[in-house]
């Protein structure tokens, strides 16, 4: 590669790094590049981590598919670390072309490009490869058949009877009528906008859906309709687990809410509007837009909230 780069840009001067370098060697190497004795650093993988040269901005590595994508990820860290905008090229032999799954996972690096996109990229890697047996010494897991969310769900579940925790595994059966997505128009990548998806259902609390929220208007823009709807649901969810909120529905007539056995509902006083029965409470009233609907339902389920922790 060192006689590649002198035939097509001679007039570049090249320093080589590699792992097969006496330590002194490659301390004087790293310098004198760092220092600026040197256009161009060729280097094996042994730079992913520790190096530091502001003046590096672009970065060009070969054979990108023998890489997995964290280390893909930990290696164009390298470049951009000063006042220019670093710039990773991922090469490959042009008479092999990218299979159609390597292709995707080094698109995986295209769409995670945020500030702090290093877990998500971990946990991508994870699940198109597969993990270990967690409890013995096989190196090739199963974790790819049921999804890396489910599976460390799972996992959490385990560990908490393992503790001897008790486990209250449900979530809140929410049918209002309003459906929300993230259109391509919005966020074009494919691959960002099944991570948002992911994301809004690992979320456990309303703090976390709203910092979503404003983490994803700060990167794509104000939210359209469809993706306001996924939020309100997002909020519906977190909020009715922790009231115990069984089973919300909605139509034009209404909206109700059926509590668990085991949960008593808030003591919410009876009006034209709002019936109680058998831990059911009923709103009525009229809501024939689904967006609409999901507004009442939400004010409806502060409202037991406001309820639950009056100290009256």
């Amino acid at each position: 590669m060192a006689e590649r780069l002198r035939a097509l840009v001679p007039e570049l001067k090249t320093v080589t790094a590699h792992g097969d370098l006496k330590p002194v060697e490659m301390d004087a190497a790293m310098v004198s590049f760092a220092d600026g004795d040197g256009d161009v650093l060729l280097a094996t993988s042994i730079i992913e981590s520790g190096l530091d040269v502001p003046r590096a901005n672009t970065m060009l590595v070969w054979d990108a598919e023998r890489f997995g994508i964290s280390q893909l990820h930990q290696l164009r860290g390298r470049v951009g670390r000063g006042q220019r905008r670093g710039v990773a090229y991922l090469f490959g032999h042009p008479d092999k072309p990218f299979t159609a799954a390597t292709e995707k996972r080094l698109r995986t690096l295209e769409a995670l490009d945020r500030l702090g996109a290093g877990f998500a990229i971990s946990a991508r890697d994870l699940d198109l490869r597969g993990a270990g047996d967690l409890v013995g010494d096989t190196q090739a897991g199963h974790v790819q058949l049921v999804g890396l969310g489910l599976y460390q769900h799972l996992l959490q579940l385990a560990l908490r009877v393992a503790k001897g925790e008790t486990v209250d595994d449900w979530n809140p059966d929410i049918q209002i009528g309003l459906n929300g997505r993230v259109p391509a128009t919005y966020v074009p990548e494919p691959e960002v906008r099944l991570s948002l998806y992911t994301r809004l259902l690992r979320l456990r609390t309303s703090e976390e859906v709203d910092a979503l929220r404003d983490e994803i208007e700060d990167r794509f823009g104000p939210v359209p309709d469809s993706v306001d709807a996924l939020f309100t649901l997002a909020h519906l969810r977190t909020d009715c687990s922790a009231l115990g909120v069984a089973r919300l529905t909605g139509g034009p007539q209404g909206i109700a809410a059926d509590f668990r056995p085991e949960q008593a509902p808030p003591a919410i006083r009876a009006t034209d509007e709002i019936t109680m029965q058998d831990g059911r409470v009923v709103l009525r009233r009229s809501s024939e837009d689904a967006i609409e609907r999901g507004q009442l339902a939400a004010n409806f389920v502060r409202h037991f909230q406001q309820v639950q922790s009056c100290p009256c």
